[in-house]
């Protein structure tokens, strides 16, 4: 028999393929990537495809404290 955190625990497919985006280089100060050219934010290319953070980490935008 598992332990319950085992049974229950919610499992995360680990991402493969993610690399920092062409062209734009992270601003540590303002945290957030911005065009190298343009000076532009990552968020508002045409080409923009997800949200994520510098280090990749797995956002699920819950809170499941108490759960």
């Amino acid at each position: 028999m598992k332990h319950i955190l085992l049974n229950r625990a919610f499992k995360y497919r680990k991402r493969k393929d993610i690399n920092p985006p062409k062209d734009y280089d992270y601003n540590s100060i303002l945290g957030a990537w911005f065009n190298i050219n343009s000076k532009s934010p990552l968020i508002f290319a045409e080409d923009f495809k997800a949200q994520g953070t510098k280090k990749l980490d797995v956002e699920t935008g819950e809170d499941n404290k108490g759960q």
